[in-house]
Formats: C-alpha cells, sequence, structure tokens
C-alpha cells in the first residue's frame, strides 16, 4: 500500500513537471515587440509618479442639453475628445480597434459625458435590470473620483440598451464595486450602422469634492467590445502593474461649481394596504382580531440632508420609510450561523465606505474577519417573541427607528469621518390564547445606537491609518428580555495600511477589542452561542461562568500581500480571542480562532503559439482555536487556461486533512472530519459567440467512504436583445 502511494505520488509530480514544460514551450511570446508595447505605460517594478498621469479638460456650458444619446448640441464639438485608448485585452498596449472619442462638459448643476463608440459591425447587448452583471455584452464604464484622494471612485456604465449600472470603488479596485449605491442620473443610448453613442447626466448633488475653485478630479474610461473580447482604457495601466483609483487620469477644467442645495428636506406621506384571504384556526372558534383581510396602514415622515461643507454632508431622518428599499432575497439556513445580509436603505448606504474597517487579512475559504458596523443591526426584526401557546398574534416586523443622523465627508488635510447617531423605539406585539384572552408583550427594547469612525490618509493615499468605535445602549430595566439581550455593548480598534510606491505592495493591520453586559442569563447564552460553544465538555482552554455579567474579547490581525505582478500573493493571519462579541452592532460567526489564509498566484499574460494566457495558483489555509487543535485545513490549487481562439479550460484540486470539529455538535464533545479529496474540470468554449457551451466534471471522496461524481453541460444562447436562454442537463452519482 505505501509502495503504491509513492508510486502515485511520484506519477502526479511527472504529470505536473511535464505540465510546466509544455506550457512554458506553448505560451512563450509570439514577438518581443507586442510584450514591449504592453509595458510601455509603466515599469513593474518601478514607482509611480502620479503627476505624469494624463491629462483630460471639461468644458463649461451655459446652454440647456437634452439627455437623449444623440449628443447634437453644438458645446459637444467645442470640448477635446479623448480617444487615447489602449487594450488591456486581448492584446495589452494595442490602440482600440474601433473609433472611441469620449467629451466632457459641465454647467453649474451637473457633468456631462459623451461618448462616439463607433463600429462597423453590429453592437453586442441585451436587456437587463439595473446593476446587472453584463459579461455578454458592449459597455461603457465612466469613473470618477472626485475628491481626487487617489482612493474613492464613483463607477457609472451603461450598455447600448441603455441599462444602468453605478456603484462605489475603492482604492485598487474599478470592477463592480459596491452596487447598494443608487444616485440619481441620467443616461441614454443610441445604436447606427456605425456604431452606438453614450450620453450621461452626473448631477454634482450625488457627488463629493473639495471646496477648492478650481476642481482637479481622477476619471477613468473604459470600453468593452464583446465581439472581440476587448477591454481599452483611458488611461492605460500594464496588466501586472496595480491599477486603480490611484492609477486614474487627471481632468482639469471644472472651476466654481457647488455641490447642489445646501438644504434638502423630503416629508412622506405613505399609505399602504394588505388584502389577504383570513384564514380560521381548528383550535378556536373565533376569528383573527388582528386581521380581516382587507387591512390598511399608514405613516409619515421625514429625510433630511445638509451640506456643512462641500464634501461633508448631514444626513438625518424621522421615522424613515424604508417601503421603497428592494427586498432582500430568500433564504433557507439551516446552520447555526445567522446569514449576512446587504445594506440597501439609501440612508445608511451613503458614505458607506467610510466605515469600513481594516483591510486585507485573512479571507476565503477560512471566513470573512469580524464586521465591527453592521448598519442592518438598526432597526433590525425585534428578537422577543410571543407565548407558545398563541393562536393569533401581531408582531412589528422591524423595530421603528425614531431618529437617526449621520455626518460623513473629509475634514480637511487627509482626515475622513463617519458618526451615525440612531434611536430606535421600543417595540410591543398583542397576541390573543386559545381562552380568547388577549395579551401584550415587549418584543425589542428602546435602544441607542452610535458608530463613529475617523481616518487618515498620507502619501497621496499610499499609508492609511485610523480608529473605530460603537456603542450600543439598551433600557431593559423591568423588562422580560433582560436575560435575552445586552444592556449594552461597545467596541473599538484601530487599522493601518501602507501600499509600496508602486502600490505593488500591501502592508496592513488591526487591533480590535469588544466589551457586552447584561443579565447573567443572558451572558450565559452568549457563552454557549454558536461563535464559541464555551459549554464542550472537551474544552479545557476555556470555562462557563453562570454568574458572569460581561464577556469581553479582542480581534488581531497582520496581512503583507504583492497586489500585482507575474507572481502575486497575499499572508495573512488573525486571531479572534473566544470572548470577542460585536454581534449587537457588528457581525461575526465566529470567535476562539486563529485563522491562516495565503494564496500565491503565477499569472502569464503575453500570448503564446497556443495559449493567450495561462495562470497556476495554490492556497494553503488553516484554522486552528485557541487551545490549538486544528479545525480547519485546506490545500487548494488552480490552472487556468485561455486558448487563442478564446476557449478556456481549468482544473482545479483540493486536499483537505482531516480535522476535529467543535461547532459540528453544536456544543457538544469535538468531532472530527476526515480527509477528503475533490476536483473539478471545466471546458468553455468561445464567449464571444451568441452559443456558448460550458462542460464541468466534478469529483470529490473522503476517508469515510463517501463519493460524489458529477458531469454538467451548459449551453446558453443569446438569440436578441430581449430574449435569451439556458439548457442545462447533469448526471450525478454519489455514495455516502
Amino acid at each position: 500500500m505505501h509502495i503504491d502511494k509513492i508510486v502515485r505520488s511520484r506519477s502526479r509530480l511527472l504529470v505536473t513537471s511535464s505540465l510546466f514544460g509544455v506550457l512554458a514551450l506553448i505560451s512563450s511570446p509570439a514577438s518581443a515587440l507586442q510584450v514591449e508595447r504592453g509595458r510601455q505605460a509603466g515599469d513593474v517594478e518601478g514607482g509611480y509618479d502620479h503627476e505624469l498621469a494624463p491629462v483630460a479638460r471639461a468644458v463649461q456650458t451655459g446652454e440647456s442639453l437634452t439627455i437623449d444619446g444623440l449628443l447634437e448640441e453644438e458645446i459637444w464639438l467645442q470640448a477635446s475628445p479623448i480617444s487615447e485608448f489602449l487594450q488591456t485585452l486581448p492584446f495589452e498596449g494595442e490602440p482600440v480597434t474601433e473609433r472611441t472619442e469620449v467629451r466632457i462638459i459641465y454647467d453649474e448643476d451637473a457633468i456631462y459625458i459623451g461618448a462616439h463608440l463607433s463600429d462597423w459591425n453590429p453592437v453586442t447587448t441585451r436587456l437587463a435590470r439595473r446593476d446587472a452583471q453584463l459579461g455578454d455584452s458592449d459597455s461603457f464604464v465612466f469613473l470618477i473620483d472626485s475628491y481626487h484622494d487617489h482612493e474613492t471612485g464613483y463607477r457609472f456604465w451603461t450598455n447600448p440598451s441603455g441599462v444602468k449600472g453605478d456603484a462605489t470603488v475603492r482604492r485598487n479596485g474599478t470592477g463592480r464595486g459596491d452596487t447598494s449605491w443608487d444616485p440619481v442620473w441620467d443616461v441614454a443610448t443610441s445604436v447606427s450602422d456605425s456604431g452606438w453613442v453614450v450620453e450621461m447626466r452626473i448631477p454634482f448633488s450625488q457627488l463629493r469634492f473639495s471646496p477648492e475653485e478650481q476642481q482637479v478630479w481622477g476619471i477613468q474610461i473604459e470600453r468593452n467590445i464583446h465581439r472581440n473580447q476587448e477591454n481599452a482604457t483611458f488611461p492605460f495601466t500594464p496588466n501586472l502593474e496595480r491599477s486603480g483609483v490611484s492609477r486614474f487620469a487627471h481632468l482639469h477644467g471644472i472651476t466654481g461649481i457647488e455641490p447642489g442645495q445646501r438644504l434638502e428636506l423630503l416629508p412622506y406621506v405613505v399609505a399602504r394596504g394588505e388584502y389577504l384571504q383570513s384564514k380560521k384556526s381548528l383550535d378556536v372558534g373565533f376569528d383573527n382580531p388582528y386581521r380581516s383581510g382587507a387591512d390598511h396602514f399608514g405613516g409619515a415622515g421625514l429625510d433630511l440632508k445638509y451640506r456643512l461643507a462641500s464634501n461633508v454632508t448631514l444626513d438625518a431622518t424621522v421615522n424613515p420609510d424604508f417601503g421603497q428599499v428592494e427586498l432582500d432575497p430568500a433564504v433557507i439556513n439551516l446552520t447555526a450561523f445567522e446569514t449576512r445580509l446587504s445594506e440597501r436603505r439609501a440612508f445608511f448606504v451613503e458614505g458607506a465606505g467610510i466605515f469600513n474597517f481594516s483591510e486585507g487579512g485573512p479571507m476565503g475559504s477560512v471566513g470573512r474577519p469580524p464586521q465591527l458596523a453592521y448598519s442592518r443591526r438598526i432597526g433590525r426584526s425585534p428578537r422577543g417573541r410571543v407565548a407558545s401557546d398563541a393562536v393569533f398574534s401581531q408582531v412589528p416586523n422591524a423595530t421603528t427607528i425614531l431618529g437617526a443622523a449621520k455626518v460623513t465627508g473629509q475634514v480637511g488635510n487627509g482626515w475622513s469621518l463617519g458618526i451615525i447617531e440612531a434611536v430606535t423605539g421600543k417595540e410591543t406585539g398583542s397576541y390573543i390564547t386559545t381562552d380568547g384572552r388577549s395579551h401584550e408583550i415587549l418584543v425589542e427594547p428602546a435602544a441607542n445606537n452610535f458608530i463613529m469612525r475617523l481616518r487618515r490618509q498620507v502619501e497621496g493615499g499610499a499609508t492609511r491609518f485610523g480608529v473605530i468605535g460603537t456603542a450600543l445602549n439598551r433600557d431593559l430595566s423591568g423588562t422580560a428580555l433582560a436575560d435575552r439581550l445586552h444592556s449594552s455593548a461597545y467596541s473599538g480598534g484601530i487599522d493601518f495600511a501602507h501600499e509600496s510606491t508602486d502600490r505593488m505592495w500591501l502592508f496592513s493591520g488591526a487591533l480590535a477589542g469588544s466589551y457586552v453586559r447584561g443579565d447573567a442569563e443572558q451572558i450565559l447564552r452568549t457563552q454557549r452561542a454558536s461563535a464559541r460553544y464555551y459549554q464542550r465538555p472537551d474544552a479545557e482552554h476555556v470555562d462557563v461562568d453562570p454568574f458572569a455579567t460581561s464577556l469581553k474579547g479582542f480581534y488581531a490581525m497582520g496581512y503583507i500581500g504583492k497586489q500585482a505582478g507575474t507572481f502575486t500573493m497575499r499572508n495573512g493571519i488573525a486571531f479572534v480571542s473566544p470572548g470577542f462579541e460585536v454581534n449587537d452592532i457588528g457581525f461575526q460567526s465566529h470567535a476562539d480562532r486563529i485563522l491562516f489564509d495565503t494564496h500565491y498566484q503565477f499569472n502569464e499574460i503575453d500570448p503564446g503559439r497556443i495559449l493567450r494566457s495561462w495562470n497556476v495558483s495554490m492556497s494553503p489555509d488553516a484554522v486552528w482555536n485557541f487551545a490549538g487543535e486544528r479545525v480547519f485545513a485546506n490545500v487548494n490549487s488552480s490552472l487556468s487556461l485561455e486558448f487563442l481562439n478564446y476557449w478556456r479550460t481549468s482544473l482545479r484540486i483540493q486536499v483537505d486533512p482531516w480535522t476535529d470539529n467543535d461547532r459540528l455538535t453544536r456544543g457538544g464533545p469535538m468531532a472530527r472530519s476526515p480527509s477528503s479529496f475533490a476536483g473539478n474540470f471545466n471546458l468553455n468554449s468561445d464567449g464571444r459567440k451568441a452559443v456558448v457551451h460550458r462542460l464541468t466534471y466534478s469529483w470529490s471522496s473522503n476517508d469515510a467512504g463517501d463519493w460524489n461524481r458529477s458531469v454538467q453541460l451548459n449551453l446558453n444562447a443569446r438569440v436578441r436583445e430581449t430574449f435569451q436562454f439556458s439548457l442545462g442537463p447533469s448526471y450525478t452519482r454519489s455514495y455516502s
């Protein structure tokens, strides 16, 4: 048996060595000239001088513009066109294959972007919802760093069908970003035999910028031609260099602008009706007294926005209406851990980036780091429950936010400030029992929520450091919820990050502490919660204290990552002590953890004789509890190839050695997870075509004798702009 394992191990090593040899042969550059052209805009190993970034100019207009996607006004001819677009894909450094001209003008209220995107072939497009991911369509993207802090940007994009997308991006990201930000702006497109035209209007009221008379903004413009799998940008950043907000071009020419009205008031009145068929209970002889089948509800409130300065905003709300917010997706959660939901309420979304704490750190398979400020806690569903013998009940779906205020913005000399103060009211539920008696019960106490974040960036944003503090206080005196909720919860932390001059290396760290206080029974619940399970009979490093009235803990993180170049990597380690608890106003799924996360990747992006590009990666990860017991281990390796004909294939291999599992029995003794081996193989046809095929084969097995084999064939067809379909037969066999 041992000889067989050695033979198989050497065979795998031989196959791997042969594979790398073949890759080295078939991926050798087709021409040295092409490689040189792809590198001419920067030096991968050297620094980057932002003062030498390309410059674009905006032209002021006093005439009224119609956003119709035609660009027929004379002012568009007076603006200098931006046309120096270079490809990042598929031929790095080559000029864009179709003529592309972008002009920028502005008036006292908004900035306008007009783009002529020539294309002598039919454009590729389809309709979709706002912020949809359209990988099978042409697109135009405009990014603005209106602060010009080289760190924060706004992303606006559209396609020939006029689909609208927007997001905020931070630091070195220009991709999808945070799409929960939904500003008010206009876009129109038109398509002709010679290409398509884009016209955008972005009000200054939706952006934040400095109070300077002469504005200098950062911009980046992208054009994607799906037919060619082509991406072209202005300015151009080589693929092996770190891109993002810090590499934007400069936009000059904007002077004397104001961010719109200083004070905005938005009162509201809302009416709602519910028409449901009322069902009688079989156990009682009376109807539901809380619902008639035709029920009506109403409410009123006020939203306020006041600009303390051009780059500092006060937002306030009284009894806010979140009825227009997109519903959360339906989730069936059978685990012991809470589902994290995205924030979509406009009041909390705007300026939310300032409240982000720490950069880098462990991620991926070892889990996400704790989040000290999670605004979904404010106005959450009540935690109290009606009695088990209730026949009919009426409990609010959410806690009422009586009032909230938020101050966000930049306060000079690289400092950013964010403060949230919110007061939620107590909520009462009603229920009726089988004897017909009515009862009332407190399901959520009144509470005060506070979040403060202060952050500074120096050296052009290359170095960042900051502090954060959160506080939650509940009025639990004389209530039945004292044994279910903390009376108070506090957390605070410091973080820093530093990037090398060329933004290639990132060094970051963070240190945070937490403290919760409450009734002894509630602190006992916290000790026994799924994040830590103090009650495990074999947990010798923690003890359940039934008389404790407080719990405290810490979080510490260190990270070193190489973000660009042929070779990239990340190395993160974090310590989450058993007593760390921030779920009252933050979000965490685990404590009592030492997390170690790595990722190493080699990228070859220069086309060769057979391959257009390829990469290979490996990610050894592990997690221990504070007793030193290994509770997770994983070695994940992958190989991805793209051929010259745009077909793609990938192979992923995952090896999980045996580990202890201190969560499986949900507070019981330690369990053992068997070692396992899994993988999958994918083959994708040319994504430029109207019909795309995908073949997937997956397999897995473990030492307990379980195994699974699966094969799936997907066919995606884009018939027209408004119609596409997908067909995906699959076959699976498994044993457990």
